[in-house]
């Protein structure tokens, strides 16, 4: 049986339609080799479903907003101490995706399919040598994936494309259990997905990580990204565990346009942070978080969040804070 590429699909615009209609038409162009099931949570329209073996509209897409239930992403300015905080979204989608896959997974293996590669809907790939050449390493391998960072052991998954055998597959990825799902995400210290995910595919300790830079050979990935201005998502207040302060940080990573940051601080106080230029960042200090009663924060001139900590004193500092002490990374030793 062939190979089967399962895409997870969300295109609630024209131009994410677009985007995935020119992938499935490039593989479709490998057609003699790779089969195409799409599993959306949008509609798929008829002139893309032809062009597929099979294609599946799930209309539920659940999203998390609980704060304990949100990814907590980290940044660590100046390599000194991580800030990780979940307020980088208003929402996680970690479980609407994994629906998507898991679902997909689960047709995939009644359809008697074996070797499958996720990836994601936003991604253009010219060079299928990749795909192929996994083809031939899950003859061997339970999975292969790739690692953003290529040069630690801290590896970082890309979450993109991942290649994996459906008759070594956790169990966890073949059935739906969402609130499962949502009870790990809650236990998790991190709540990512990418790492939740990686966990799960190296259960039998057979797999292959590569470094994405050889899957980025005349591919792209996350073009929703591109298309889609979703505003700066590290503009926000965090606790300091080593000051005992309440910390503001902006990091204009997404590097798009300059970011304009004014806060109100307990109601009288104004401070604005001026402008920050994109890939950089700039933080303030706002003093003792006991004195911390509310902060309304202004992004480009539009309210992005208001925070009330005399709500959720407690649950805040659990939720954005910075680490005490340094983040340890141990490299790779690389062989002549």
């Amino acid at each position: 049986m062939e190979d089967l590429i399962l895409i997870s699909a969300y295109c609630n615009t024209k131009e994410k339609e677009e985007i995935l209609r020119n992938l499935v038409t490039q593989i479709n162009t490998q057609s003699q080799n790779l089969d195409i099931m799409v599993v959306s949570h949008t509609p798929i329209p008829l002139d893309i479903q032809d062009k597929c073996n099979y294609s599946f509209y799930d209309s539920k897409n659940e999203l998390l907003y609980d704060w304990d239930l949100r990814s907590k992403p980290w940044f660590d300015p100046g390599n000194e101490r991580p800030i990780l905080s979940c307020l980088t979204a208003h929402y996680n989608t970690h479980l609407a995706v994994w629906r998507l896959i898991i679902l997909g997974n689960s047709i995939a293996s009644h359809l008697k399919y074996n070797k499958v590669h996720h990836i994601e809907y936003d991604s253009d790939i010219q060079d299928f040598s990749e795909i192929y050449d996994n083809s031939k390493l899950l003859d061997t391998y339970d999975c292969v994936v790739y690692n953003k960072q290529e040069y630690t052991v801290d590896d970082v998954l890309f979450g993109t494309y991942q290649s994996y055998r459906l008759d070594t597959l956790h169990p966890e990825l073949l059935n739906l259990d969402e609130e499962n799902i949502k009870s790990q995400i809650k236990n998790s210290p991190h709540r990512s997905p990418e790492t939740m995910l990686r966990n799960l595919l190296y259960h039998t300790n057979n797999y292959l990580v590569k470094p994405k830079s050889v899957l980025d050979v005349n591919n792209f990935f996350g073009l929703s990204h591109v298309e889609e201005d979703k505003g700066t998502a590290w503009c926000l207040p965090y606790y300091d565990k080593l000051t005992d302060t309440l910390e503001f940080i902006v990091w204009n990573m997404e590097g798009l346009s300059d970011t304009d940051v004014t806060l109100v601080y307990n109601k009288n106080q104004t401070i604005d942070l001026g402008t920050t230029k994109p890939k950089l960042w700039k933080s303030y200090s706002l003093g003792k978080y006991d004195d911390a009663s509310t902060l309304m924060v202004l992004l480009n001139n539009k309210i992005r969040d208001i925070y009330n900590f005399d709500s959720y004193r407690e649950v805040f500092k659990l939720n954005s804070y910075r680490e005490s002490s340094k983040r340890i990374v141990t490299e790779k030793v690389v062989k002549e």
